[in-house]
């Protein structure tokens, strides 16, 4: 397997919006991305507020090329609910598939700090006909999880597989999308001296070919930060090889990112050099993944896979 990568020349495709009451005037990034009636739809993070005061909600953005995007007139398209303490914060990190029943949707809900200064965070999903009017289905699997990427068009004994994690990557099964089985031995962990030493997190929706099934996962590389305490350096996606007829077998794991953070706009922003990838589609004969740089912009590059 080898992946070649070329970023879109116009990057950054999508940047926050200024307004007095904008509900993105701070950050847009780490989008979810489906086809839908020929054109590429979007649902991206959108933030107001930085820092310990920001505030999550999910936008819509749609394109014909898969490169110029036009914003839906009625965004947001899912906020927070205030019945539902999990989402205090908002709502992150999008990732979606498209099923026989409609779309189906994972995501972070985010509740803040506890008092030990822990995120409290939950493995989230939801389901929309049209990617506009979405039902939420609550907490999808026990304890603190996130990252929920599920493969696109598989089963495995007649259940879907989804990829979710922060850290390390474990898999999960589901006959319905709404109750799932977490198997806790982790399938992906950091490599010491690799691009992946300091953890490792699920990324776009994998894609079943021909010999295996494909996982780009969002990974961090590590240093010493203060008082000899291990802080990320910078983030970069890399893919791994699974069995598709053992969803759990790790076959292959790429020893080098597919990118990196090399422009100014995915080096310097509100978290310094991130490339955090969650949308990956099929459309007009090329593999477009979408991504979040520097968690303030959103870009595109294009994917050229040969197995």
């Amino acid at each position: 397997m080898n992946i070649r990568v070329q970023k879109y020349h116009g990057n950054p495709i999508l940047l926050p919006q200024l307004g007095e009451r904008s509900f993105e005037g701070a950050c847009v990034y780490n989008p979810a991305a489906v086809v839908k009636d020929g054109k590429v739809h979007l649902l991206y993070r959108a933030e107001e507020g930085y820092y310990d005061r920001y505030v999550s909600r999910v936008a819509l953005a749609i394109s014909e090329d898969g490169f110029a995007f036009e914003r839906y007139p009625n965004n947001p398209i899912i906020d927070r609910d205030p019945a539902r303490e999990e989402e205090k914060r908002g709502i992150e990190d999008l990732r979606l598939i498209e099923t026989k029943q409609g779309y189906f949707l994972t995501y972070t809900a985010y509740a803040g700090l506890n008092e030990e200064g822990i995120t409290q965070i939950k493995l989230c999903g939801a389901l929309s006909k049209d990617l506009v009017h979405w039902e939420k289905i609550g907490t999808l699997v026990p304890g603190r999880e996130k990252a929920g990427a599920i493969v696109q068009d598989y089963k495995y004994k007649d259940r879907y597989v989804m990829y979710l994690g922060e850290g390390v990557l474990k898999v999960a099964f589901s006959k319905n999308l709404k109750l799932w089985e977490v198997k806790e031995q982790p399938v992906l962990e950091p490599r010491e001296g690799y691009f992946d030493d300091f953890l490792v997190e699920g990324g776009p929706p994998p894609i079943v070919m021909d010999k295996w099934i494909l996982v780009i996962y969002n990974s961090a590389r590590g240093g010493v930060g203060y008082e000899g305490k291990r802080e990320f350096v910078s983030y970069a996606p890399g893919y791994a090889l699974f069995d598709k007829d053992d969803p759990a077998k790790l076959l292959f794991r790429s020893s080098q990112p597919i990118m990196e953070p090399t422009e100014y706009w995915e080096k310097y922003a509100k978290i310094n050099y991130v490339i955090f990838a969650n949308g990956l589609v099929h459309f007009r004969n090329k593999w477009l993944l979408y991504y979040g740089g520097a968690d303030k912009s959103i870009g595109v590059a294009e994917l050229m896979l040969t197995e």
